[in-house]
């Protein structure tokens, strides 16, 4: 499948070697490594750096403690500094051992927020989050088509990621993603985003090897499962990363731009026009919609880096 034009000329230009493949280790961010890690990053420890201290520190092997090393900067938890790791203000927020709002990842909405912040990540993004849930122009897709996509990306790199890995990093990306295979099953407990049913195996179908292969689907249903005062964290975060000296911004690009709440959050314009008008009915002194011919607008009064819309979406806790 090729990215259609529109999808493609709506992404600024980046350069290829800034995104990755690898780093994982072909393992997916289990939900028991994170607050073992952040505990030991929280106290003053670094068991990422050295990873023979993590393996003793955390209980894990060697190549876990490098995936969970990999995971804690891409989902923007914590970050290296000269001689440690530390806490971002979101991971410190939300994670902190002594004073979180979910430290052991028991509320759904931490795993939205996982999801986001992955998913939004500028520094060190990988391309399957990149090109799935930013670029991907279609609800559905399969592996032989994504990973296409994945090749023509990696070949504009100076060293060109390896089929091998490539089909790693598809499957890892998938199995995040994957929900549990019953109502009774605990397989979920393993990923904290495959709670989040974003994505689902729809069918199959022949590629054009004459193969079957499963067919995968985004869910773009109602996002019941995300609270509105969350919703108006991931608007104030979009905001203010990607139009920071704006007070106004058009409603096609809350839809679909580039690391929109559309587009991350696979949520209809119908969702995302009906959020957006129950916040300025609500709020009318923080958000105005405004409507001029064949332009609509959101209107924001000042500018808010969403942390208490953040802490009150975990007053009525909705737990995994």
């Amino acid at each position: 499948m090729q990215f259609t034009a529109s999808s493609q000329s709506s992404l600024p230009s980046q350069a290829a070697s800034s995104f990755r493949f690898g780093g994982h280790q072909t393992f997916a961010l289990r939900i028991a490594w994170l607050p073992k890690a952040i505990s030991e990053i929280a106290g003053g420890r670094d068991p990422l750096t050295n990873v023979d201290e993590g393996i003793v520190s955390l209980g894990l092997g060697k190549n876990m403690v490098e995936a969970l090393r990999c995971w804690i900067e891409a989902f923007q938890i914590a970050t290296k500094q000269e001689s440690s790791w530390v806490l971002t203000p979101v991971g410190s927020l939300i994670f902190s051992p002594d004073d979180g709002l979910d430290p052991y990842l028991e509320d759904h909405s931490s795993s939205w927020i996982l999801h986001w912040l992955i998913s939004t990540n500028r520094k060190a993004p990988f391309f399957a989050w990149e090109c799935m849930f930013n670029r991907w122009p279609a609800a559905e897709f399969s592996a032989s088509a994504v990973l296409d996509a994945f090749q023509r990306e990696s070949q504009l790199n100076a060293k060109p990621a390896s089929m091998v890995s490539l089909k790693q990093h598809w499957e890892v990306f998938l199995h995040n993603y994957q929900p549990p295979r019953s109502s009774r099953s605990e397989d979920h407990l393993d990923s904290a985003l495959s709670v989040l049913g974003l994505i689902q195996e729809v069918g199959e179908r022949q590629n054009t090897q004459g193969k079957w292969e499963p067919i995968y689907a985004f869910d773009t249903g109602p996002k019941s499962g995300i609270p509105q005062q969350l919703f108006a964290f991931f608007i104030h975060d979009w905001w203010n990363n990607t139009f920071p000296a704006e007070q106004t911004v058009p409603i096609r690009e809350l839809v679909g731009g580039r690391h929109s709440p559309g587009r991350i959050l696979r949520m209809s314009e119908s969702e995302i026009l009906l959020r957006i008008s129950d916040l300025a009915h609500s709020q009318p002194k923080a958000y105005q919609l405004t409507e001029s011919t064949n332009l609509r607008q959101l209107h924001r009064m000042r500018r808010s880096d969403g942390q208490p819309e953040l802490k009150a979406a975990y007053q009525t806790p909705r737990f995994v």
